[in-house]
């Protein structure tokens, strides 16, 4: 039985690809910026995959800023879930931010 909930594809190009499926996943994105006169790495986009509290898979997208005390969801996407017999939504997307 394959149990992967989740799957990610990349692209680094010029360095190579990976694809892969998995149970669980997260993802940063870094860029370099200058911060203080020095150049640094810096992720500034996470992506987090996982099983909820309450059992839904969740995919959740936050920004990140070397000036915020805190970092930013601007995304959590879940599959649906059904609820007393009545057929699921295949995603539910919530756009609110939120600080975390």
């Amino acid at each position: 039985m394959d149990d992967r909930k989740f799957e990610v594809r990349c692209n680094a190009m010029p360095n190579g690809h990976l694809q892969v499926k998995a149970q669980a996943l997260s993802v940063g994105v870094g860029q370099l910026i200058r911060k203080d006169g020095t150049e640094e790495m810096w992720q500034s986009v996470l992506v987090i995959c996982e099983d909820d509290e309450d059992g839904q898979l969740t995919t959740k997208v936050i920004v990140c800023h070397p000036d915020w005390e805190q970092n930013l969801q601007i995304a959590c996407i879940r599959s649906g879930k059904p609820e007393s017999g009545k057929p699921a939504p295949a995603l539910e997307i919530d756009l609110k931010s939120a600080h975390v």
